[in-house]
């Protein structure tokens, strides 16, 4: 077994002789970075059920900013030693169980960027690992988690606000598990219009999922009723994958802890509205940590929904979303409250 790439590439690796440690396999290892380039140079790295260190190895070579090494053996712990020889770089090598060092990550504050996880095959000791991990809140907001196990075996993230994608390599299975990145459109919507719907396809062509909240301003009144304005707002998201729609009376900040957002997206029709977008955005940050984007809504920049509103009434729906038009005429719709 060697480094595949990087400082210390063609550097063989001491693994035991007998079955004591399953090292990952140097094709293995091949495939599993080639889907994690982008994810390894200057990352904070935590190895567990280390082994002999090949995988945390690895990431110092290719340039990772500290790794953590974690194994209860004795044995694995000494093989990780040999083999950090004449390599520099920061590292440690903890010699204990998973769930104590888990533990003592969130104690300390300390946040991972990319966490492996090649536990014994015949255990639950990864799905364990990988239910605390989210439990303490040690991925960092970029982060990944890459965890290994027989491909007898199926594995399935419980947990909300992730993604998972899967791939098998003959008897090993490897998912790569990070956040779903979550948006939040927030606005009145009386109505949402196509320069809505504009900024909303923007959004989702780099999110993974977009929530598009309809609130309230009390120092507006509106034409169209809570139930109407959402209505209009689910007929838009409901054939548009990721997209989802709601009403909230709470402040922006708080939907958006609900829905685990952590950008929001606001169109910007001209320049006269960033001022306002820009103390908006200030106070959003400052307030729930939120980022916000500003999406110009191209192609309908002079689409207001005052101007909506006045065309509806004569029966014009041209700046509509096409989705809408027939909900909006429909008898069940004016009976919406």
């Amino acid at each position: 077994m060697r480094v595949v790439a990087g400082k210390y590439r063609g550097k063989n690796l001491v693994t035991p002789k007998d079955d004591s440690v399953r090292p990952t396999t140097t094709r293995i290892k091949e495939t599993l970075f080639n889907v994690l380039q982008g994810w390894v140079s200057g990352a904070s790295v935590l190895d567990l059920f280390a082994g002999c260190g090949s995988l945390g190895i690895e990431c110092i070579s290719r340039g990772a900013k500290d790794v953590t090494f974690v194994d209860r053996s004795k044995d694995s712990v000494s093989f990780v030693y040999q083999n950090l020889k004449g390599i520099d770089g920061e590292y440690r090598v903890v010699n204990a169980d998973f769930a104590s060092v888990l533990r003592s990550s969130y104690v300390s504050g300390k946040k991972y960027d990319l966490i492996f996880l090649d536990p014994p095959y015949a255990t639950m000791l990864g799905e364990l690992a990988i239910d605390l991990i989210v439990e303490l809140d040690l991925l960092s907001e970029d982060g990944i988690i890459v965890f290994e196990h027989g491909s007898e075996k199926t594995y399935r993230m419980k947990a909300a606000g992730f993604k998972q994608r899967t791939k098998k390599m003959g008897t090993i299975t490897a998912e790569f598990i990070s956040r779903k990145s979550v948006a939040l459109m927030a606005g009145s919507f009386d109505p949402f219009t196509k320069g809505h719907e504009s900024v909303l396809d923007e959004a989702l062509a780099k999110y993974d999922e977009v929530w598009v909240a309809c609130l309230v301003n009390p120092d507006k009144k509106y034409t169209f009723t809570p139930a109407q304005r959402l209505a209009i707002v689910q007929a838009v998201c409901e054939f548009r994958k990721g997209a989802h729609a709601l009403y909230s009376e709470k402040y922006c900040v708080e939907v958006a802890k609900e829905v685990g957002a952590t950008v929001l997206v606001r169109g910007v029709r001209d320049a006269k509205d960033i001022p306002y977008e820009e103390d908006m955005a200030r106070y959003n940050k400052d307030h729930g940590g939120l980022d916000t984007e500003f999406i110009s809504p191209t192609g309908f920049e002079e689409i207001s929904s005052t101007l909506v509103r006045e065309q509806i009434a004569k029966g014009d729906y041209r700046n509509m979303p096409a989705c809408a038009v027939a909900l909006l005429q429909s008898k069940e719709f004016a009976d919406l409250k």
